[in-house]
């Protein structure tokens, strides 16, 4: 889906936000503090189901009003909306409650680059998991219901663990875990092939200067010469112990190195930074090759030196997908320009 309107109402310091954005690059600029960051914010409420500044609702309801709104209508004809309170939650698809939020996801699928983005590559497994994840739920039918089936056997077999249940029971519900496991760790291998070659395209197209020879390497979360069935076996009694499952495709990681080291120990900070946005194009780049996309990008003149933004810039307006930029000044190659002043916007 390509956002064709956006409507926001009492989202932070927006009152009240219509717009009718461009399929490609649009800019949003004006002063820190002006509302910027709260569009795309927005955006990612209603996409995701929760903000990636704050950790809880309550403080995206601007002061004095009882909820907010988020009304996306896409060129599909498709109509997503969201209502939020201190205390509910309320979705709707072309007019009906839907309370999916996996249904808002798959609808509006959009890659969010923002200033703790580097946490990709310094912080710890679950994020590249999730990076991983996210990207296969959109391009694999089948990898939700396979997420699913193992996330609920694997509950039952840490449940099973705190309750000191027999081995017989152990191996009931190993047996279907490892089939999906299996499955799980295939497609993430596959995904992980196809971001590394997108990688490289990027880094030539964009002419980025990414220090030392970045390797991607998935690591199963499992032992490598064992099987999965195997390793729960020979884990069972420290796994009682503890009280659940230590191995398998939720412990698994996608490494990130730099010649012979870890990315977040060789790279410096803004060479970890080029990088987790070099992640999150491949990822976007793979994703837009079968749907329609949206790039969020929050200040990038911050993160960029000169060359890589003016790359980027001029880069942006040829590809296939929609993007949201925010600056605190209008950027060259956009399709079209929103001023944002006291949370005000205004199409220039």
């Amino acid at each position: 889906m390509i956002i064709e309107r956006l409507s926001i109402k009492d989202f932070r310091n927006l009152g009240a936000v219509d717009l009718s954005p461009s399929p490609g690059f649009n800019c949003l600029y004006g002063d820190n503090g002006a509302g910027k960051t709260s569009v795309l914010e927005a955006i990612h409420v209603l996409a995701r189901g929760r903000s990636f500044r704050a950790g809880q609702i309550a403080p995206l309801v601007r002061h004095g009003s009882e909820a907010l709104r988020v009304v996306v209508r896409g060129d599909d004809g498709n109509t997503l909306g969201v209502e939020r309170s201190r205390d509910h939650w309320r979705g709707r698809v072309n007019g009906q409650v839907c309370q999916r939020l996996s249904e808002f996801a798959s609808r509006l699928p959009l890659v969010l680059i923002e200033p703790d983005s580097h946490r990709l590559v310094d912080g710890g497994p679950e994020r590249r998991r999730q990076y991983l994840d996210w990207l296969l739920f959109h391009v694999e039918q089948t990898y939700l219901s396979d997420w699913q089936r193992y996330a609920r056997l694997l509950r039952q077999r840490n449940a099973a663990l705190k309750s000191g249940a027999a081995d017989a029971v152990l191996s009931a519900l190993e047996k279907p875990m490892a089939e999906a496991a299996l499955r799980i760790d295939s497609l993430r291998r596959q995904q992980v092939t196809r971001v590394a070659e997108a990688m490289a395209g990027l880094v030539t197209e964009l002419s980025l200067r990414l220090s030392g020879d970045v390797r991607l390497d998935y690591r199963p979360g499992s032992p490598q010469e064992l099987s999965l069935l195997q390793a729960w076996a020979q884990q069972r009694a420290s796994d009682r112990e503890r009280g659940f499952t230590q191995r398998g495709p939720h412990r698994a990681d996608l490494r990130l190195n730099a010649g012979a080291h870890p990315a977040a120990q060789a790279l410096s900070r803004g060479q970890q930074k080029l990088l987790a946005i070099v992640l999150l194009l491949a990822q976007l780049r793979i994703l837009a090759s079968s749907e329609c996309a949206v790039l969020l990008l929050d200040d990038p003149v911050s993160e960029l030196d000169r060359g890589h933004l003016a790359s980027l810039l001029a880069w942006l307006p040829a590809q296939g997908f929609q993007s949201w930029v925010t600056a605190t000044e209008s950027l060259p190659g956009a399709s079209a320009m929103f001023h944002v002043e006291r949370g005000e916007v205004v199409r220039c």
